[in-house]
């Protein structure tokens, strides 16, 4: 009977704690009209996000996006005007969602630039995560468990880069400030991310290291 009882709380908690588990958000990505102007152009889409029952988040995720936007058009307009008629411009700029659990979203932006007179593009990975409760962006040190700090000082992560299996620059000695370009995967383990040059040469490309440490 003892046992019985033991059951039956804890499905009933079982029930309860999914019950009461936020939903994932709402994420359509929206392909924007391709802006053009001669042999310039820009292509971008833009993750449009919905967080259910919660309008207050929504709108403070979906002003971030809005301001990403503009902020990407002024840019593009911006480098279309100095190459004139004797260069041109082409931007790509496209996100993907890499976890979302309720609790957290996380979405990275992939891009490329090339101007027409460089020896190769420009291409660049940038992850931003939200706290789903306030809309809220979020950086890991925010949301790293109790006790994992250990795991994320400069010494730790350096040691982790120089023993990935990317191909490092020759004069990389060691990142002497924490990273900020982080995202979470499906897991919820946190990656960071390093641009071109940054840690490594052009052909190795974005580095992107797994601290294999969950968010809390």
């Amino acid at each position: 009977m003892k046992q019985k009882i033991l059951a039956m709380l804890s499905a009933a908690l079982l029930t309860a704690s999914v019950a009461l588990a936020a939903p994932p958000a709402d994420v359509q990505m929206v392909q924007m009209p391709r802006s053009e102007d001669g042999d310039s152009y820009l292509e971008m889409s833009y993750p449009d996000v919905t967080v259910m029952g919660n309008a207050a988040a929504t709108a403070q995720i979906r002003q971030y996006y809005a301001d990403e936007q503009k902020e990407t058009q002024d840019f593009f307009n911006k480098q279309k005007d100095k190459a004139g008629n004797h260069s041109f411009v082409t931007e790509t700029k496209s996100y993907e969602v890499t976890h979302n659990d309720g609790t957290y979203l996380s979405i990275v932006e992939s891009g490329q630039i090339y101007f027409g007179r460089d020896a190769h593009p420009t291409h660049w990975k940038k992850g931003t995560t939200f706290d789903l409760t306030t809309g809220k962006k979020v950086t890991w040190q925010e949301i790293i468990k109790p006790g994992d700090e250990k795991y994320f000082t400069i010494k730790k992560i350096n040691q982790a880069l120089l023993s990935s299996k990317y191909q490092l620059s020759s004069y990389f000695t060691g990142l002497t400030q924490l990273p900020e370009n982080y995202y979470l995967d499906k897991a919820g383990n946190i990656h960071f991310l390093f641009g071109l040059y940054e840690v490594a040469p052009y052909s190795t490309g974005i580095v992107d290291l797994n601290m294999m440490k969950r968010a809390k």
